[in-house]
């Protein structure tokens, strides 16, 4: 017989032994603080409590109930489910309200979720449980230190303040800089800012209305502070919560009696207090678990469900042809009502690459915005043209200029002139050191390959988020040239597609590829286009010169361009003497604006890793006709 020995952690230890702390500490220490407290004039006193009193509780117990009813709608806009968020919220008071009266929270929680949604299913509505338990727990955890340090409980307010405001600086880096960190085999991702706030201020929301609520309940002539009782009632509601005991019965009462001691002279204050529990019992717990029984217990209204995220549509509609690069990030093309766009998630901000196909109006711009709250991120415009630049500022965002679009007309480009002096001569060498230029083969990808492994040796890495990387079904959607010297490659480049719009994406060179090998390779791409009568061709953005920007943003964008671009390349494509498109980016305000670089700044730099795919994968009919040189 096998015989199978579950491994106890430090961490199922810990979880289980703190309730259980809690609980042993109740036993011992409630009975002692209830020694010189008289039971009937604790009845005496809530009988003479006035009805506005109660009234008064009741109304900020439904206020704090809203609050803890939003975690429902974040999770709702974290896992993109459908529904309309009032359901959502209406959903989470009721089974707060039954979990946090019969304990055991995910289980209740969950149940009561399923009994209200069922269309979610079991899974889905544990899930949801579980997040907004996770983010309760982050938001109450900042609500009682900040109570705490504050009040000059433990340490003195300055002190408390300067921790405070570390701890929160080194959260604010790591949800920009580092969102996503790898603890030996597993990679752990830090919560989007926009929801790491929403679950703070709810959670302080929540916790002020529910201690006014208890406060106002305290009977005439206990004189204690709001203020020296606020961190206490916060200390008191976590230890409740911690100890996985039904409504915290004894955690809550014991540390709430404790706490408060000192600052209560006589008995009869003691007596007063346990009188404002009572009564919070049954405003906070009793009369809201009731309410939400009768929710529950009837049958679920069936109410029609609205799409959990805008439809995606073909990348076709893309106006710009560049879009195709969120086929590598995880970005998809989205439909709003007003036109959609290529939207790509990107840490904290849902960056909208490139121009939508919508009219550039402040229309497109508000539905943008409220399709990226609803996803709890920040909503970031990414190298869009001039005219939805204009379009955000009317809104009132604020708008940066941050690249510069290397843009050239294919059908007629030609060599003449000054300008393209250089590019000549380029060509030339090429041609001379007998590089031919021809379309992608079958047999080609290990080649194709060695040669990116030599660049990125060579380059000290491939970049990501705005910039394909070497992939093999990421190249299938792309025309592939390839630059051989004897039969074998040295250089290649990948061009994404459009109806009216060719762009340039890898470039990929060995270090032994005759000079001029890459200008060939552009070349022959411009060649092409004019063939497939493609009016128009972008060789890529370059970062624009911090010099063009006035102000706090020349820094910034200094930092950018030396981290984005090397000179060499924004010489290389000022060979081919294109036309220079201005290029923006656009946030609702300063700091999302920064945000949001940073975010794709981190993502070009530092991206996921490229799934490997399988040799060959490229159609024949994605490599066009041969041109040699």
């Amino acid at each position: 017989m096998n015989l199978r020995v579950r491994s106890v952690t430090a961490d199922s230890v810990l979880r289980h032994a703190m309730p259980l702390a809690l609980l042993l500490i109740c036993f011992q220490t409630f009975p002692q603080l209830l020694v010189s407290v008289s039971i009937s004039e604790v009845f005496d006193l809530i009988g003479a409590l006035p009805v506005w009193t109660w009234l008064t509780a009741i109304t900020f117990t439904t206020a704090s109930f809203y609050f803890v009813g939003q975690y429902d709608v974040l999770a709702k806009r974290h896992l993109h489910l459908p529904g309309a968020e009032n359901r959502w919220r209406q959903n989470g008071m009721i089974s707060v309200a039954l979990s946090q009266l019969l304990g055991f929270g995910l289980i209740t929680g969950s149940l009561a979720r399923y009994r209200l949604n069922p269309g979610q299913g079991v899974l889905r509505a544990g899930q949801v449980t579980a997040f907004v338990t996770v983010f309760f727990l982050i938001g109450m955890v900042f609500v009682t230190a900040l109570a705490v340090l504050i009040s000059g409980m433990v340490v003195g307010r300055a002190v408390g303040l300067a921790v405070l405001t570390g701890l929160v600086g080194v959260v604010l880096c790591l949800g920009v800089l580092r969102p996503r960190i790898r603890l030996w085999t597993k990679e752990i991702t830090i919560p989007a800012l926009p929801a790491m706030v929403a679950s703070v201020v709810w959670a302080a929301a929540d916790v002020l209305m529910a201690a006014i609520a208890f406060y106002v309940l305290l009977p005439v002539g206990v004189e204690l502070g709001f203020f020296t009782f606020l961190p206490v009632f916060c200390i008191a509601l976590a230890a409740g919560i911690v100890s996985g005991v039904p409504g915290g019965v004894g955690p809550f009462e014991v540390v709430l009696l404790g706490l408060t001691a000192p600052h209560l002279p006589t008995h009869i204050d003691q007596t007063s207090l346990l009188t404002a529990i009572c009564g919070f019992r049954a405003v906070y717990y009793v009369l809201p678990a009731l309410i939400a029984a009768v929710f529950v217990l009837r049958s679920p209204a069936a109410a029609p469900e609205a799409p959990a995220v805008s439809p995606t549509v073909s990348l076709s509609k893309a106006p710009r042809a560049e879009a195709g690069v969120i086929a590598q990030n995880g970005g998809h093309m989205v439909a709003l009502p007003s036109g959609g766009g290529a939207f790509w998630p990107a840490g904290n901000s849902l960056v909208s690459l490139f121009d939508p196909y919508a009219a550039p109006g402040p229309e497109w711009v508000q539905d943008f915005k409220h399709h990226a709250r609803s996803r709890n991120l920040i909503p970031f415009m990414y190298k869009c043209s001039a005219r939805y630049a204009v379009a955000a500022r009317r809104v009132g965002w604020n708008v940066v200029h941050v690249a510069n679009d290397a843009m050239l007309a294919p059908m007629s480009f030609d060599l003449d002139g000054a300008k393209r002096a250089g590019l000549r001569r380029k060509l030339r060498k090429a041609a001379k050191a007998g590089v031919v230029v021809g379309p992608f083969r079958h047999g080609q990808f290990d080649d194709l390959a060695q040669v990116d492994r030599a660049w990125q040796a060579r380059s000290g890495g491939a970049r990501g988020g705005t910039m394909g990387r070497f992939c093999g079904r990421y190249l299938a959607t792309q025309r592939v040239l390839v630059a051989q010297v004897d039969g074998r490659p040295v250089a290649f480049i990948t061009l994404h597609t459009g109806q009216t719009e060719w762009a340039l994406d890898l470039m990929r060179d060995t270090p032994d590829a005759p000079d001029g090998t890459m200008y060939l390779l552009v070349h022959e791409a411009i060649k092409l286009a004019a063939q497939a009568r493609i009016p128009k061709m972008s060789l890529a953005a370059v970062p624009a010169k911090a010099k063009a920007v006035e102000g706090t943003w020349s820094k910034p964008l200094n930092y950018m361009r030396g981290k984005w671009a090397a000179k060499g390349l924004h010489q290389f494509k000022a060979s081919f003497a294109p036309e220079w498109m201005p290029l923006y980016m656009a946030a609702p305000c300063k700091v999302e604006l920064c945000i949001g670089a940073m975010d794709v700044l981190r993502e070009v730099l530092r991206p996921k890793a490229v799934q490997s795919s399988p040799p060959d994968p490229m159609p024949q009919e994605k490599a066009g006709s041969g041109q040699t040189a």
